[in-house]
């Protein structure tokens, strides 16, 4: 999914108050209307757009009514620094180890919570040490890029020069995709970037330009 694409949607607080719901179990088209208090066509027009973006898929249950529930598990990651701005998206398909909502009935057994708020503690737990790897690692990589962005605007003749060797140590790329990520024309761009070349701070290989 379109990172961008994605921030737009989850702009739109209806929208996320429909994946709130939804994150607790399926509802039906007029249990979501009635909880979010608004109305019908504004919440039809709000799950169309989830449902285009592949957030949440809809299916009958036996009484026809149509539910809707998330599609699968979506991280949105924003990172700003000084040396760094960047929006990804990671798609998960693992799923749960059921993959199907379960409604408990009377007389069936009922879990130990107590168990389940202790399994839960202990996963929030690995979660904040890979919070912490996290740190350390972008920490690292905050580092690296003040280092390389020394070294470029220390070797660039001008400011969108320094910016195509930053764009180039994400990963290499085409003249069109550095134009649109930079907003300026192709030419201006393949320009620079054979001057670049002829100062051996780039090199290209077939389309493809890299440092």
């Amino acid at each position: 999914m379109d990172p961008v694409e994605l921030l737009d949607i989850l702009g739109n607080e209806n929208r996320r108050r429909i994946l709130q719901l939804l994150s607790f179990r399926p509802f039906y088209f007029n249990e979501i209307a009635k909880r979010l208090d608004v109305g019908p066509k504004a919440v039809i027009d709000h799950l169309e757009m989830l449902k285009r973006s592949g957030l949440i898929e809809c299916y009958p249950d036996t009484k026809r009514r149509k539910y809707f529930r998330i599609a699968r598990k979506i991280v949105l990651e924003v990172a700003v620094s000084p040396h760094t701005y960047g929006i990804r998206t990671f798609r998960s398909e693992i799923a749960s180890s059921s993959g199907v909502y379960y409604y408990r009935e009377m007389g069936e057994t009922i879990p130990d919570m107590a168990q389940l708020k202790k399994e839960l503690y202990i996963l929030e737990e690995r979660r904040r040490d890979l919070r912490k790897l996290m740190d350390e690692v972008e920490s690292k990589e905050m580092d690296l890029k003040m280092i390389a962005a020394g070294a470029i605007h220390g070797n660039t003749q001008n400011q969108l020069e320094a910016e195509i060797m930053v764009a180039l140590l994400s990963g290499n790329s085409l003249v069109s995709d550095l134009a649109m990520k930079l907003e300026v024309p192709e030419l201006i761009v393949e320009d620079l970037l054979k001057r670049l070349e002829e100062r051996g701070a780039v090199q290209c290989r077939g389309e493809i330009w890299g440092i």
